[in-house]
């Protein structure tokens, strides 16, 4: 009897000890490493998993841990990398197969309360929140929370009879910096005093100065919200005789921010008027009369960036936006309160 208690105690905990807390399993992820690094250092928990490549973000997953527990709640991680550098991308936990439902939207924000209630005391409340529930085809219920390294995404997306739950965390390169010397949250006195510069705007969300960016003249706008740095702006001054030479600083400019941000997730001519799309001389103009524009942009995980080119009534505008994920909801909550309180 004494034999089998033994055994038996020995059985619980090794079944204990293969078990990793949620939190202190992400917090312990070296976002840096190889697929062969996590493997190795993970090696008690890591099993082969069925291969799964994605084409949209290139990215591959041969491997899984197990034995992960998020509150009351046992969980299994897919480990992504990329398809071409191997490098740790993500990892996305499953929380077993959902079964269909009769009452599909009832059982999902049962569900989602359950969750909220163990992530909400970890993370805090969502950076981002999206609770779609009067859909006719598909309601969701999202949430983002935004760390130094990672960021964890839940896409909830419920069906008339089902519903399917999805937790990702994904690494984030902390590069110390959002824009120029500030971060994303920084305060309008913390950015003035980091940057030195005089504040040419009168106006409370907004520092404004002069400057040379890729040997272009332009405008340095911060933009805040609730005393927050949620945007900014390069909005670039150069003069040309030939209005086509505007396409060529945007061009160059887009090759510099690939340069350093890897190639644009989008690259792309919009034609508004096709009134000069057979005259590329006459290109220039139909930028400044609005009938043609350019854009390119990088979608970052914390950042968008967008370079554009556009104009009206022979004016045209050559800019470089930043804009924080993070502070998204921020600025669409302010803004919808600003256009209630005019009304």
């Amino acid at each position: 009897m004494r034999k089998y208690f033994i055994i038996s105690m020995m059985c619980l905990s090794m079944s204990l000890s293969a078990q990793t807390d949620f939190l202190q399993f992400i917090n312990s992820v070296d976002w840096n490493s190889t697929e062969n690094d996590f493997v190795t250092k993970y090696s008690s928990q890591v099993t082969p998993r069925n291969h799964y490549y994605s084409d949209y973000n290139k990215t591959k997953t041969d491997f899984k841990v197990a034995g992960i527990v998020l509150g009351d709640k046992e969980c299994t991680a897919s480990v992504f990398v990329d398809s071409a550098s191997l490098k740790l991308e993500s990892l996305s936990f499953s929380f077993g197969k959902v079964e269909k439902s009769e009452n599909a939207l009832e059982d999902a924000i049962k569900f989602s309360k359950e969750m909220d209630n163990l992530l909400i005391p970890l993370f805090g409340e969502p950076d981002k929140r999206k609770d779609e529930l009067d859909s006719k085809y598909v309601n969701s219920l999202d949430r983002t929370w935004y760390k130094d390294n990672y960021l964890i995404e839940v896409r909830f997306l419920i069906f008339s009879d089902s519903h399917l739950y999805s937790l990702s965390v994904k690494g984030i390169e902390n590069k110390g910096t959002d824009f120029r010397v500030a971060k994303w949250g920084d305060s309008k006195k913390i950015v003035m005093q980091k940057e030195g510069k005089t504040d040419l705007s009168t106006i409370d969300n907004l520092y404004l100065f002069s400057d040379f960016v890729a040997g272009i003249s332009c405008d340095v706008a911060y933009i805040f919200t609730n005393d927050k740095l949620t945007m900014a702006k390069y909005l670039f001054n150069p003069t040309h005789s030939n209005k086509n030479d505007f396409i060529k600083d945007f061009r160059e400019l887009v090759n510099l921010m690939a340069e350093k941000y890897g190639k644009p997730d989008y690259n792309a001519p919009e034609w508004r008027n096709s009134l000069y799309k057979d005259d590329p001389d006459d290109y220039g103009f139909a930028v400044s009369l609005g009938h043609l524009s350019y854009s390119a942009g990088w979608l970052g995980e914390t950042t968008g960036i967008t370079v554009a080119l556009y104009g009206e009534n022979y004016k045209i505008s050559l800019i470089i936006q930043y804009v924080s994920k993070k502070y998204e909801g921020l600025r669409e909550k302010t803004n919808i309160q600003s256009k209630i309180k005019d009304l």
